[in-house]
């Protein structure tokens, strides 16, 4: 049975609206944890200062690509998370902004850089007036969250959601099962190779309950399942019979997420896609031979 997560809220009013960031940073993150781990190993000089600021801009930057996916979120709820998050991003940022004003502050003191008063209106801007800036987007940003922050997460949080989310990786197999009945035109099996009940999430090992799906298209028998913590397709025409009786399947369709309890729509349109890609590389071929049988009669019209 596929369960909806998104559908109550997950903030009471004693959790800030930071909580859902706090809460999803302290899953296993590795990308978080490599950053925690060099805050505890400690940062005091300038490579620290340069490498933490670019790693920050490459992540801002991450998080622009990820979010610009079609299913870059599934309910309301990722939504709120994310929110969360990018606000907590920006009190941070605006807190770096006023360390760089006080750090420029520390060299000017120690007489390794001149810092010249502002120019005030109607002159170029000099360096004075940029470390005043400084000041005035931190201020700025910190009273946009202040004003927005708990609002926009909490809002979100709330929010009704009807998106199919599978509890485990067999939950995924029999919900895309189901899609890919009612949006494909040839037959689609479950194979369940497992009792009810039998299947633990917890040690599947990546390769999710065992049960797959036989879809029927294009004179080909196609299998959806799970392996090595991968979604895929392959073809039977691709399989090599071995010597046991066995098959072995060296080419394959990745699938676009690997993720276990992927909404099911997002699998059954990369299936479909791999079996609308085949059909259209098909008819391609074939328009491809009756041009050239075509040509050929043109230049031996006798032949």
């Amino acid at each position: 049975m596929l369960i909806n997560q998104g559908s109550a809220a997950r903030l009471d009013d004693a959790t800030p609206w930071n909580g859902l960031y706090e809460r999803a940073a302290e899953k296993q993150n590795d990308l978080v944890s490599e950053v925690r781990t060099a805050v505890e190993y400690g940062m005091d000089d300038p490579v620290d200062s340069v490498e933490m600021a670019c790693t920050a801009a490459e992540t801002a930057g991450a998080v622009v690509q990820a979010l610009s996916s079609p299913w870059a979120l599934y309910t309301p709820q990722d939504a709120a998370t994310v929110a969360s998050a990018l606000f907590v991003q920006l009190q941070h940022s605006a807190d770096a902004l006023l360390e760089l004003r006080r750090a420029v502050g520390r060299i000017v003191e120690r007489g390794e850089a001149d810092l010249v008063t502002p120019a005030g209106g109607g002159k170029p801007a000099n360096l004075g007036d940029a470390l005043e800036t400084l000041q005035s987007l931190s201020d700025t940003i910190h009273g946009l969250v202040a004003r927005h922050a708990s609002t926009t997460v909490r809002a979100l949080d709330a929010a009704p959601s009807s998106a199919p989310v599978p509890a485990d990786a067999h939950q995924t197999v029999v919900a895309v099962a189901a899609l890919l009945t009612e949006q494909h035109e040839g037959d689609v099996t479950v194979n369940t190779y497992h009792e009810e009940g039998d299947y633990d999430p917890e040690t599947d090992g990546g390769f999710g309950c065992g049960c797959d799906v036989t879809i029927l298209g294009n004179d080909e028998e196609y299998n959806f399942h799970r392996g090595d913590s991968e979604w895929s397709v392959t073809r039977d025409s691709d399989g090599q019979e071995l010597a046991d009786g066995s098959t072995i399947f060296d080419t394959r369709e990745t699938l676009s997420t690997s993720l276990k309890t992927a909404h099911p729509q997002q699998l059954a349109d990369d299936v479909l896609y791999v079996i609308a890609t085949d059909r259209q590389t098909a008819a391609d071929a074939a328009d491809g031979l009756w041009a050239e049988r075509a040509r050929a009669t043109r230049q031996h019209p006798n032949g």
